[in-house]
């Protein structure tokens, strides 16, 4: 007969050796989880932000192709005397920029600037022009907004009434708010002139400044003709007359962080090298615009 197991020998636990194995594996554990959660959570931020990136891309193009494509309509009105082909001050562009398009309260501040002012990334800006139904009246149109969303320009020639929406697309730089701090970043703003001219003459000045589209630091407008790409902005009616379509680039900017893109190379809209920071990315969407013109009609 074997002797009983004495209390001792049956409530033995584990050794300090056993317990510090079983600690180190967990941690083990833990720590291989937790890597393999904040990669998969950077992953899914970085995949967020690039697919915003490029839709804020895209509707930037679809935005400016709208306009461009409506330079210089006209209402179906054989009285009115609205704008005309070819497309010379219905569409019109500035190879630096305004001069003060983020708080204009005259034209003259939405004159064409000369030069890329120092420390800012070179952007093109353009200005399109065209008819449209009243703002709001008793029948209840409700077609005449510019791209601020204000009433389109009241416009009296000879007695006859027309409105015309009158947009001023340009890149403004703004300091948001991030989750990682603040940033300075570039955003596709709009200026609507709503003046009402009475027979050549302008009653007081109506401008109105709306952002539109964040992410987006750069535009660029090339003109083409039937001989090919112009060097040069068309300025007189007779150049107008030979514009047949428009190249049309944007460049977009992840707004937050998108993963460490440092080692990638990016060239802006017009060829030149840009030197990405940290979790940034840099997109380039081109297309091109044919236009309604005197010489493709």
């Amino acid at each position: 007969m074997s002797a009983p197991h004495s209390p001792r020998s049956r409530n033995r636990g584990v050794t300090l050796v056993e317990l510090m194995v079983g600690l180190t594996i967990g941690l083990v554990l833990v720590i291989i989880a937790s890597s393999v959660y904040l990669y998969s959570k950077q992953s899914y931020n970085a995949v967020t932000e690039n697919s915003q990136m490029e839709e804020n891309g895209r509707f930037a193009l679809d935005l400016l192709t709208k306009y461009i494509q409506s330079a210089g309509f006209a209402m179906v009105d054989p009285t009115a005397p609205g704008p005309q082909l070819p497309l010379e001050d219905k569409l019109a562009g500035c190879d630096f920029g305004y001069v003060n398009a983020t708080a204009p309260t005259t034209l003259a501040h939405l004159a064409c600037r000369t030069a890329t002012p120092t420390g800012e990334r070179r952007s093109a800006s353009f200005f399109s022009r065209y008819e449209t139904d009243q703002f709001a009246s008793s029948t209840g149109k409700q077609q005449g907004f510019g791209c601020t969303n204000e009433a389109a320009a009241s416009k009296l020639v000879s007695g006859v009434q027309t409105y015309e929406v009158r947009s001023y697309f340009f890149i403004s730089q703004v300091t948001a708010q991030t989750p990682s701090g603040t940033k300075s970043m570039g955003q596709l703003s709009c200026v609507s002139d709503s003046t009402p001219v009475v027979d050549g003459v302008l009653g007081t000045v109506a401008l109105q400044v709306q952002p539109l589209v964040p992410g987006i630091e750069q535009i660029s407008v090339g003109y083409v003709s039937s001989t090919g790409r112009l060097t040069a902005i068309p300025t007189t009616a007779a150049a107008w007359k030979d514009v047949a379509a428009i190249e049309l680039c944007v460049l977009a900017r992840t707004v937050q962080t998108s993963g460490n893109d440092t080692g990638t190379a990016y060239t802006d809209c017009y060829g030149t090298a840009i030197t990405s920071g940290p979790s940034e990315s840099y997109r380039t969407l081109r297309t091109t615009i044919a236009l309604r013109n005197t010489a493709t009609l």
